[in-house]
């Protein structure tokens, strides 16, 4: 339902042959870009960049074993971590204010 919110009736993109670059705002788990690595994989990308501001330095090690690069300007070390700690101002963005924003590009 997400998906179809905000790409509407337009096709997803061909990945077959691409390379692909895969962003998000931190890794934490990992669980989430795992999931888009393997996603990508199956639809064929030819390559897997993944871009991070910031990650625990396990979890970085780990992610670039995954992907075909991984870059990350603020790898941190220590036993916890919590994407949010590496910015000086968090909020979660709305699905409404994505809608917005892709209105505003006249993406949807």
């Amino acid at each position: 339902a997400r998906v179809r919110r905000f790409r509407g009736n337009r096709p997803m993109p061909e990945m077959r042959g691409r390379p692909v670059f895969l962003v998000d705002d931190g890794l934490a788990s990992g669980a989430t870009l795992r999931a888009g690595l393997a996603a990508l994989r199956r639809e064929g990308a030819d390559r897997l960049l993944v871009a991070v501001p910031t990650a625990p330095a396990l979890g970085a090690l780990e992610l670039a074993r995954e992907a075909d690069a991984l870059y990350c300007a603020n790898v941190r070390g220590g036993a916890s971590f919590a994407v949010a700690d590496a910015y000086q101002q968090w909020y979660d963005v709305s699905e409404a204010e994505v809608e917005e924003i892709l209105k505003e590009r006249e993406v949807l």
